[in-house]
């Protein structure tokens, strides 16, 4: 079973950090949020975790 959970917490976590992709584009596209040095490093990092697990599940 620790396979399935796994798997689980790894869709979890896709899941949340598309959500967290979605806020900080729409937070950048309506000026809330500048695209500063830091939070831009965050952003590539979520964004490079999530084409990682993407793959992990062949997911496109």
């Amino acid at each position: 079973m620790a396979i399935y959970e796994q798997m689980q917490a790894q869709l979890q976590e896709l899941m949340d950090l598309v959500k967290q992709d979605e806020q900080y584009t729409a937070a950048v596209a309506y000026g809330a949020l500048q695209a500063y040095r830091d939070n831009a490093r965050a952003h590539q990092q979520r964004t490079a975790r999530i084409v990682e697990l993407k793959r992990n599940y062949g997911l496109k």
